[in-house]
């Protein structure tokens, strides 16, 4: 085995053919059920070889992205979260044609599961980890980014107490889910609200209590980044839009 470690390498052509690919769909210029142009035409309006559209669609029909069908060309599908394990830039395009309601639905129904098990099964360790981040976060972080951060890795050390790596994987992308700019809520009460739910579900967890992890996790969910009237606020916004959107060509 060698000691040498590949250097960094830019984005590729077939990277940022699919990239583009994956931003009409985000904004909408293309909506499940649409068909793209053929792999020929994209070459030549792209300028590229037909060899780098070829691996750009391979990639996005991994995904679950495009449908590739012989003779009938390329066709948007409906966007699962799924993907979101594989490739972190999907996260724009999760907001946009899953909603945001689904996604923070998921987080907050699986995180109710999670602080379960963290609860029953958190190790001396993952306890540690956890109290570490709410040392850094004592006093609550002013700079919006910096809390998300520290929200973050809060999360991702809770996910870890629950032992099941699999509800640890599915947790993981929906944390990096971004709703638009949810900034605007953010302030020195905000902040102070947000690390004491994180306080909640810790000594929760350190209790064995499930009962007060069930208490602590919904009140998070009360206070976190996006609050839930404005998630359903949000989400009847996205259906108004989707109802009187064209239909695809």
């Amino acid at each position: 085995m060698t000691n040498a470690w590949p250097m960094p390498s830019v984005q590729s052509l077939p990277d940022q053919v699919a990239q583009v690919i994956l931003e009409r769909i985000a904004t909408g210029q293309l909506r499940s059920g649409n068909r793209l142009p053929s792999q020929r035409e994209l070459a030549q309006s792209m300028g590229v070889g037909l060899a780098v559209i070829r691996e750009a669609v391979q990639r996005l029909t991994a995904l679950n992205v495009v449908e590739a069908t012989h003779g009938s060309g390329m066709t948007v599908l409906p966007f699962r979260w799924m993907p979101l394990i594989y490739d972190p830039s999907l996260f724009q395009l999760a907001v946009q044609r899953i909603g945001v309601r689904d996604l923070w639905e998921a987080r907050r129904l699986l995180e109710g599961q999670v602080i379960r098990l963290a609860a029953e099964r958190a190790t001396a360790a993952n306890l540690r980890a956890m109290r570490e981040v709410l040392e850094r976060a004592d006093p609550p972080p002013l700079d919006y980014e910096a809390s998300q951060r520290l929200n973050r890795e809060f999360h991702l050390a809770m996910a870890k107490a629950g032992q099941n790596a699999v509800l640890e994987d599915l947790v993981a992308p929906l944390l990096d889910v971004r709703f638009d700019d949810t900034s605007h809520r953010f302030s020195a009460e905000h902040a102070r609200k947000t690390w004491q739910a994180h306080q909640r579900i810790y000594d929760a967890i350190a209790a064995r209590d499930l009962t007060a992890a069930d208490r602590a996790i919904r009140k998070h969910f009360e206070v976190g980044p996006i609050a839930a009237d404005e998630i359903e606020a949000r989400g009847r916004a996205i259906s108004a839009a989707r109802g009187t959107a064209a239909e695809p060509q």
